[in-house]
């Protein structure tokens, strides 16, 4: 097992190895490599403002790194988009778009998993399609959650997401999948708290091929507009941390959560700050 010192001097070096393979797929100079796989700029662009723009589309709703158990009512949209920041030149986007189908079924789209870093004032687009290097990134994953009241107090929620990583070759593309049951608890009039297994895969979390374990998150209000708000991935990969933070009800349909990232249970992973934006496709306070 490394050290925390020893992992941070590995981390450093995998991101300069990764900065590296940035600016082989992106590179500034005209006698690019034709022989160096990459992901088109534009193509990933066009994707960006399919999945951040358009706000009457279709993703599961999530606390910061898990499903939150919230159904989208039946007609209408939730967008949430998501950076975490593990230093000033190094973060990572992930962007859910949400459709309620009724019956508490909801249908999405996530693109997640996309480092950003900044290198010599510009800014970079990570990619990894190296299938020996786990877990693979950018991903485009569909998702499909269904809840199911048992009473006022107990739900059950059963969801999926599935898809690929973006990349340019076929022979390059792998299917990430991460599955979930969880029971939410209402233990007062608002808030709650959510529990449950997951089922993934080592292109998802870069961990075992076969990747079972354990989630957790809450909501608990301390005020009429301010929740406390965090959740927790068990296992050894690189999905498995904590987060704890507040949610800020900014406006009828807005909301604004910040969060500590904390390298627990996995105290390999760096820490950071997470910054996420909620926009409801109607007035979420109605439904308190």
């Amino acid at each position: 097992m490394l050290s925390a010192k020893q992992y941070r001097l590995a981390f450093s070096r995998e991101m300069s190895h990764e900065r590296m393979n940035c600016a082989r797929v992106f590179p500034m100079k005209k006698n690019r490599s034709h022989d160096v796989p990459h992901f088109p700029l534009g193509l990933f662009a066009v994707l960006i403002l399919i999945v951040c723009t358009i706000s009457q589309c279709m993703a599961q709703q999530n606390l910061f790194n898990i499903p939150s158990g919230d159904i989208t009512p039946k007609g209408k949209f939730f967008y949430q988009h998501q950076l975490n920041f593990y230093s000033t030149n190094d973060f990572e986007s992930k962007s859910h778009l949400v459709y309620g189908l009724g019956k508490s079924w909801d249908v999405g789209i996530n693109l997640v998993d996309v480092p950003i870093r900044l290198v010599d004032d510009r800014r970079m687009i990570g990619f990894n399609d190296y299938k020996g290097r786990k877990p693979l990134y950018p991903l485009l994953m569909a998702a499909l959650q269904k809840q199911v009241v048992i009473n006022p107090h107990w739900a059950i929620n059963i969801g999926t997401q599935v898809g690929p990583n973006l990349t340019s070759r076929l022979e390059n593309k792998t299917v990430a999948h991460f599955t979930y049951a969880t029971a939410r608890w209402h233990p007062f009039q608002e808030g709650y708290f959510i529990a449950g297994p997951y089922y993934s895969n080592r292109v998802f979390t870069g961990g075992r091929q076969h990747t079972v374990g354990f989630m957790f998150g809450y909501e608990i209000p301390i005020g009429k507009k301010i929740s406390l708000m965090g959740d927790f991935i068990s296992g050894t990969h690189k999905k498995s941390n904590s987060t704890f933070g507040a949610v800020i009800d900014v406006g009828k349909r807005t909301q604004l959560c910040v969060a500590a990232l904390l390298p627990y249970p996995n105290q390999n992973l760096p820490g950071g700050l997470v910054l996420e934006l909620n926009i409801f496709g109607w007035d979420f306070q109605q439904h308190h």
